[in-house]
């Protein structure tokens, strides 16, 4: 696959100036922990048969919520209530440790310490788990945008999971990493190619990023799911344990009726679903009304 590197420093810089303004730290719901296991703030602890989930945060920031809104602002109240949400400026990214045996894969990486003083905040959870980031063999990519790759390198630009293999769908791939895409691109687009180029190469160079596929080997129980409609190659990633599925997923941009088709499944077979985007720790069902229709509750609320 043929990539470029140059020019792509400036447009990082650029990047790399982007307006974030860090929040307060996030508040952690009732965890999930085993007895005896010590909950910290920024990671929490789902077992899913013989699999270990952690949510790691990668702290909460705010953004200028009107150009990505969908919706006209007066309706924005009414759709936030439905999600749980009181502030649409207000993100949260989040990444996932999984632990089975000695195995220890992470999906996703968050938007790392580059993006935001506050941010980068991945690796420190992930040792406050108590796992170090060289015992990272895989990371699972659910998608290339620099909200889920940008955390892969530190602030010193070295790669932070250097055991680690990385895991994304071909099309992202061939997406964000063809010159061709590059080129054609919109300049106020070149920055986010920047962002996710810049994030990658180094492991790229290494030989380490390979098809998602090739890698669920690593965890029984992993498979990919495609998540058609939100940014090109969006993968889900569906874990079976204990007669239970956890879904992941990170691409919040997916249209609705594929979104909607993906929920629907999840809510009928009862899945729990791990978005990387919502609110920490971003554990929940996506349950049926009385009516059939998609409603949402976070992790812990049962619905009638």
């Amino acid at each position: 696959m043929k990539t470029m590197l140059a020019p792509l420093l400036a447009a990082m810089a650029l990047c790399m100036g982007a307006h974030l303004s860090p929040a307060h730290a996030e508040s952690v719901t009732p965890p999930l922990a085993a007895p005896g296991v010590i909950q910290v703030p920024g990671v929490e602890r789902y077992q899913l048969g013989d699999i270990e989930v952690f949510a790691l945060s990668d702290q909460r920031f705010v953004i200028d919520a009107a150009p990505f809104a969908k919706l006209p602002q007066s309706e924005w109240p009414q759709a936030m209530a439905r999600s749980f949400q009181t502030d649409p400026s207000l993100h949260s990214v989040t990444a996932y440790a999984i632990r089975q045996g000695n195995t220890v894969v992470l999906v996703n990486a968050g938007r790392g310490a580059r993006l935001g003083e506050d941010l980068g905040q991945v690796t420190e959870n992930l040792k406050s788990a108590g796992i170090s980031p060289d015992e990272v063999q895989a990371v699972f990519l659910t998608n290339l945008h620099a909200h889920q790759v940008s955390g892969l390198l530190g602030r010193d630009e070295q790669r932070q999971f250097k055991n680690a293999q990385l895991y994304a769908s071909p099309e992202a791939m061939i997406h964000w990493l063809a010159d061709h895409h590059y080129v054609q691109a919109p300049d106020q687009e070149k920055v986010a190619f920047a962002a996710t180029i810049t994030s990658l190469m180094p492991y790229v160079k290494s030989g380490k990023l390979q098809a998602a596929d090739s890698g669920v080997s690593l965890v029984r129980g992993l498979s990919v799911l495609p998540l058609a409609g939100g940014a090109p190659g969006s993968v889900g990633y569906l874990i079976e344990s204990g007669g239970r599925k956890l879904l992941i997923t990170g691409d919040s941009t997916a249209s609705n009726r594929d979104r909607r088709q993906t929920l629907s499944q999840a809510a009928k077979q009862r899945w729990i679903v791990a978005d990387s985007l919502a609110p920490f720790p971003g554990f929940d069902r996506r349950p049926t009304n009385a009516k059939g229709q998609l409603s949402q509750a976070p992790r812990g609320v049962t619905p009638k």
